[in-house]
């Protein structure tokens, strides 16, 4: 099988190559915690290699050296002695830069947070960092060769097919083979049970785990609706003044006419990625799923891009473009980086965002040096309205690691991934060499150097460069860090403000697990039917936005779905969902 993919997949690219050619790439640790123990554990399989039972080994790797309870997860996080290798065997590492000026000639492992991960584990990794936009085509060219890298970051997005068959296939190791080398994900995988996505996404099926995905530490939203504090001042309000949205439409307004802002609110391309407007009861973003956003209504799937809600919220999104209160060229608004120009010469004045970038975007970093950014609250169209959607605390991040079946040595790389989940080694991949990334105050807090923060493209996105990389990798991230800088407390704030249960009420009754998953066949299914809806809704949802078409095509569009599968695509959900509630419960 493994062979067929790599064959199939070889002539694809060779077809595409042909078609080109006729057309014009020192450190620190927090102390060491009381759980570290020993007691008993099943063995994992031994590869022949990473075997903890001789005392002469040169790894220190955990299996057989914790307690465990019932199922075999471990009775507390483990903490290992260090380092977890004395050899030279080196692991190729499959990932992505963030700032790619900030990566030097001499290789990303040459740079402070690298080199000291190496010296401090003794696992030897040598990075293979590819650009973004070449992934999907390199991926795909390592497969074909069948040469993937030993350790991959977010293949889940690139692997052509389901994780299933990526395991099937023999290219990605069934991580649960291995689960005694890692103590730490695996508690991690079960220590909350009151979300059912966390235990369910990890090991979707019995005794099969696809990947490290990166674990937050903190349960809080991470981004949401932010706006100018300095000039609400100007207004004579505040952030808590803004509650429904014709509050939020009224601020929009006087931005425009009293302050001057030439678009005061940004929209972004996909509409709503920071599900600001959850309060339509839809999910307010166009394609983000294999065909359209999935939610659930009283027990029944349906999909967004195509209710009643939908159109209430473009017929509203409508309304602001006549208005003038976003971007003429909204289309070009991928994300924040992408008009930063904006945000920072006042022509912008509400935007999503995750507090690290109200640092960025203020005082000297703005034109206007008393620039400041406070959070608002989503809007609600009732007083009091319960949010039955748009929730986006999770303990479940982006970022993930999966271990291909090319390496040599498994037992070890497992645990040098599992490692990152252990107390010491969240600490030191959150806030990477002392001295260089961060330092120690006077009550001993580790706060964030200048260095970081007065990197010129925001200290948000240089955290990714010079220490842990949530957005590719595994591990756990804590958000607090970013709030280790003087005044950080008021960055920190922005999550108790978003969360407020006095003022946000959320019963996830709409919510579509996030943890389902489809079959082979089922997958297959959806991505051919999901080819030419998606096409569709992106040629055709959007443009209701800004008058390219009039809300009074809106029942056509509708029919139009309806000739490209959309019926057979809900019923294939609707047969996930049942599965998985009758196997997690809702």
């Amino acid at each position: 099988m493994k062979k067929q993919l790599a064959l199939l997949l070889a002539i694809a690219l060779i077809v595409v190559l042909f078609s080109a050619c006729g057309g014009t790439k020192t450190d620190s640790d927090t102390p060491a915690p009381e759980t570290a123990s020993t007691g008993t554990a099943t063995q994992a399989p031994n590869s022949g290699n990473g075997d903890t039972t001789d005392e002469e080994s040169p790894y220190n790797l955990a299996a057989g050296k914790y307690d465990t309870g019932e199922n075999n997860v471990p009775l507390a996080p483990y903490e290992y002695p260090l380092p977890l290798s004395t050899t030279d065997e080196v692991f190729t590492y499959w990932t992505c830069p963030v700032l790619v000026d900030a990566v030097p000639e001499s290789g990303y492992e040459s740079m402070e947070y690298p080199a000291a991960l190496a010296e401090k584990t003794g696992v030897n990794i040598e990075y293979l960092m590819i650009a973004w936009a070449d992934r999907a085509t390199n991926f795909s060219v390592l497969v074909a060769s069948d040469d993937l890298p030993d350790l991959l970051t977010n293949a889940n997005m690139f692997y052509p097919g389901t994780m299933q068959e990526a395991v099937d296939d023999d290219f990605i190791v069934n991580l649960y083979d291995y689960k005694d080398y890692m103590p730490n994900y695996f508690y991690e995988a079960n220590n909350h049970p009151e979300d059912i996505n966390v235990l369910a996404k990890i090991m979707p099926y019995p005794e099969t785990i696809y990947e490290f995905w990166c674990m937050e530490s903190e349960y809080v939203t991470r981004n949401s609706i932010g706006t100018r504090g300095d000039w609400l001042e100007r207004l004579g309000m505040t952030n808590s003044d803004i509650i429904t949205m014709d509050d939020f439409h009224n601020l929009l307004l006087m931005y425009k006419t009293e302050i001057g802002a030439a678009s005061p609110f940004l929209l972004y391309t996909s509409l709503d990625p920071h599900s600001m407007f959850s309060a339509f009861d839809t999910i307010c973003s166009a394609t983000i799923s294999n065909v359209a956003p999935p939610l659930i209504e009283n027990g029944k799937v349906q999909f967004a891009n195509s209710r009643q809600q939908d159109l209430n919220f473009l017929t509203m999104m409508n309304q602001w473009w006549n208005e003038g209160l976003f971007d003429p060229n909204w289309m070009a608004a991928e994300g924040n980086p992408n008009v930063m120009d904006k945000i920072l010469d006042g022509s912008i004045g509400v935007i999503g965002l995750i507090p690290g970038e109200a640092n960025d975007y203020s005082g000297i970093n703005n034109v206007d040096p008393n620039a400041y950014w406070v959070p608002l609250h989503k809007p609600v169209l009732t007083e009091d309205q319960v949010f039955h959607l748009g929730d986006v605390r999770t303990w479940i991040g982006i970022g993930s690691w999966a271990v291909s079946t090319n390496c040599e040595n498994i037992p070890l790389l497992v645990s040098y991934c599992d490692w990152f989940y252990s107390p010491s080694g969240v600490f030191f991949s959150n806030y990477g060499v002392e001295g260089y990334t961060f330092y120690y105050d006077e009550e001993g807090k580790p706060m964030l150097t200048d260095f970081l923060i007065n990197q010129p493209g925001g200290m948000s996105w240089a955290l990714l460069q010079y220490a842990m990389n949530d957005v590719f990798e595994g591990g756990v991230v804590m958000r607090s860090r970013t709030y280790a800088i003087p005044g950080g407390e008021k960055l920190a704030e922005f999550h108790t403000f978003w969360d407020d249960p006095n003022y946000y009420r959320y019963d996830g009754s709409m919510a579509w697990p996030t943890a389902i998953t489809f079959g082979i066949e089922e997958n297959s299914r959806l991505a051919d039917l999901g080819s030419d809806i998606k096409t569709y809704i992106s040629e055709n949802f959007l443009q209701f936005v800004d008058n390219s078409k009039p809300l009074s095509e809106w029942s056509s569009y509708v029919a139009g779905l309806e000739q490209l599968g959309w019926s057979e695509a809900l019923e294939i959900h609707q047969a996930a969902y049942d599965a998985f509630t009758e196997r997690f419960g809702a």
